[in-house]
């Protein structure tokens, strides 16, 4: 029975090689490709094939517009494509744009699924901000006007962005690099820890991604509110006992998860704290709030981020008086020699929960059929 089931699976796995062969193509854009090849190599792993982008000319004309094009177009209409973009920058915005309506609406790209391990203007997601521009609301639905079909995106800032991606009628992927963050974490920490693990949710945007955390090391959530003025500045608000319990109770409720407590000095001192953010961006928000919780007493603290935004300046403002332990960051957005510490930061890499996520994507994309 045992050997008919591993046939059963041999033979529908050399099945979805032989769809995937014929049926799918990859294109990349010039947003960190590296990860976007080495996602592609943990892809053909799992496909039990040698998978490769397309290739694309990458020119612009004297005036600076761009000139990209796709030699072997004709192999595009009909299929499944697969393009991956880190979009970090406007110009990479612009480029995925173009590229998916290529692919989509000029060379007849029959489902696309849009890759974006970072994408541009992924924080400003607040519809109650009216004076505003909801710039992620306003790129997904471009994305789905250029023809995306689905998105796969890694550490989302809000559950706005899913929300949106429905509204437009994209199937939206997050990939979720805490497994990958908790491991590495471990390597770190004291073999017993006996209860003085805590994951640290500066904010209360934060909290979801601290009870992941928590769950996969055992340990417990503490988190601070914090307010923001009109200059993007972040000070913590002191809270009543009344108050800090009201929402200490109702987030233990909401994630059922009853180790959720707000961060009062007495409850930080001499615990190693684990702090997780979704991006680090000029580093000063980073390294006040490392500095507080050291003032509290904490025994040693670690800074987790998934993407590595990085501004000018970041360097000097992320180390000042520097209160981590370890600092680990994914490659979710290139951080070249130019942006390296000298070992302070412990990179880990997207290219496995990226390539998981892609498969099982084109996978259900096969199975159920081309629209």
């Amino acid at each position: 029975m045992l050997r008919l089931k591993q046939l059963f699976k041999n033979q529908n796995r050399e099945i979805m090689k032989k769809e995937i062969e014929s049926q799918v193509l990859f294109f990349s854009g010039n947003g960190n490709h590296a990860l976007g090849a080495s996602t592609l190599r943990k892809f053909s792993e799992f496909a039990g094939t040698d998978c490769v982008f397309q290739h694309i000319n990458f020119a612009s004309f004297a005036d600076r517009e761009p000139d990209n094009r796709i030699p072997q177009y004709e192999k595009i209409a009909g299929k499944i494509v697969v393009f991956y973009q880190s979009m970090f920058t406007q110009e990479l915005a612009e480029e995925s744009l173009e590229l998916i309506w290529t692919l989509k609406k000029q060379y007849g790209a029959i489902y696309l699924i849009a890759v974006f391990p970072f994408l541009r203007f992924r924080r400003q997601d607040h519809p109650e901000k009216k004076h505003e521009i909801n710039r992620l609301k306003m790129i997904i639905d471009r994305l789905a006007h250029a023809g995306a079909d689905e998105m796969i995106v890694a550490t989302p800032h809000s559950e706005q962005m899913a929300e949106n991606c429905d509204q437009y009628g994209i199937k939206f992927h997050h990939v979720d690099p805490s497994g990958f963050f908790a491991e590495t974490i471990k390597t770190y920490l004291p073999t017993k820890t006996d209860g003085l693990t805590h994951v640290y949710a500066p904010d209360l945007g934060s909290v979801p991604r601290a009870v992941t955390l928590a769950k996969l090391l055992n340990g417990s959530v503490l988190y601070s509110v914090k307010k923001r003025d009109l200059n993007d500045e972040t000070d913590i608000i002191s809270l009543t006992t009344e108050k800090t319990k009201e929402i200490s109770d109702k987030l233990q409720t909401n994630y059922n998860f009853p180790q959720i407590n707000y961060a009062h000095p007495e409850s930080i001192k001499g615990k190693i704290i684990i702090m997780v953010e979704d991006e680090v961006s000029t580093g000063d928000t980073a390294n006040r709030t490392g500095r507080h919780l050291k003032k509290c007493g904490a025994a040693s603290i670690f800074f987790l981020a998934t993407h590595a935004v990085l501004t000018p300046g970041w360097r000097n403002k992320l180390f000042h008086e520097n209160p981590f332990e370890k600092i680990i960051m994914t490659n979710s957005i290139t951080r070249d020699y130019e942006k390296r510490t000298g070992g302070f930061i412990h990179d880990i890499s997207l290219s496995l929960p990226l390539a998981t996520t892609i498969y099982q994507a084109v996978k259900n994309r096969l199975q159920q059929g081309t629209p």
